[in-house]
């Protein structure tokens, strides 16, 4: 087998350790950059994230992970609470519609936190471009960016989130492969006010300063991960992800008093690929 091919199986089987990774901060629901010329899989990870977004309690999750490119060539792929379909190429430009599944914050640990507004589990759906590049020379880099444009159109906030990724995946040995992510989110004045504001009721409630915040940038995050090949169709993979909050989010008296703008979320995972 040659080492490109164990690349691109590599690449896909590991991807349900890394979907516990990105799904993370209470539900971040957030688009997984990862290679596209890629076999069918499907696996499961568990992995450990905080309970809400800008909080330090943590709890425990198991997720799935689903790829399948269909007869037509069309990719779907389904990673924690996120999945999109790719109306363009395996490799070239990418495009489709995404839906996400965004965790609420209720009857959480923290005394405080616990005494503020409670938030519903809600679903977002939107849409992303990309493009990926494959290099094959002696060593078959891939690298792929993207942009992914969510709304939950007002029923539990208003406006759009958008978040830009960019990842790199390099083969380490025949059997493994690292990879690395870097990207920023943006959301609307409703979004933070929705996840991260205290409003007058929550401050009487829970002695935390009224704080309303406006939109903008929200969060920078980074991610390292590796995928090892166990034999023909078994493959393992371990990632962290770190959320760096920022701007108005990471002003928040919930985030300043209470939590940690640093998130981290670590997961492994169990993928089983076919051709």
């Amino acid at each position: 087998m040659t080492l490109t091919v164990r690349i691109r199986r590599a690449a896909s089987s590991g991807v349900a350790g890394l979907a516990m990774a990105l799904a993370s901060a209470g539900g971040a629901a957030a688009p997984l950059d990862l290679p596209g010329a890629l076999p069918n899989m499907v696996g499961l990870g568990v992995g450990s994230t905080t309970e809400f977004a800008g909080g330090k309690d943590r709890m425990i999750g198991v997720v799935p992970g689903v790829r399948y490119v269909t007869p037509g060539g069309r990719l779907l792929e389904w990673y924690g609470p996120y999945a999109q379909f790719n109306f363009g190429g395996l490799t070239g430009f990418q495009w489709g519609p995404a839906v996400s599944l965004r965790l609420g914050r209720s009857g959480v640990d923290d005394p405080v936190v616990s005494r503020i507004h409670e938030i519903d589990t809600t679903v977002e759906a939107g849409g992303w471009f990309g493009y990926e590049y494959l290099h094959e020379g002696s060593i078959p880099f891939r690298l792929r960016g993207g942009i992914n444009v969510m709304t939950n159109a007002g029923i539990v906030y208003g406006g759009a989130r958008v978040t830009a990724n960019a990842s790199a995946w390099v083969p380490c040995t025949a059997a493994s492969m690292p990879g690395a992510g870097v990207g920023a989110s943006w959301v609307s004045d409703s979004f933070n006010r929705t996840y991260f504001g205290v409003t007058d009721g929550d401050s009487a409630a829970s002695g935390l300063p009224a704080y309303n915040p406006g939109g903008g940038l929200e969060q920078f995050t980074g991610w390292l991960a590796l995928i090892y090949q166990i034999d023909k169709h078994w493959y393992a993979g371990a990632m962290v992800y770190a959320q760096r909050l920022t701007g108005d989010a990471a002003d928040s008296p919930i985030v300043t008093q209470r939590g940690t703008r640093n998130q981290i979320t670590y997961g492994l995972g169990l993928g089983y690929a076919w051709r």
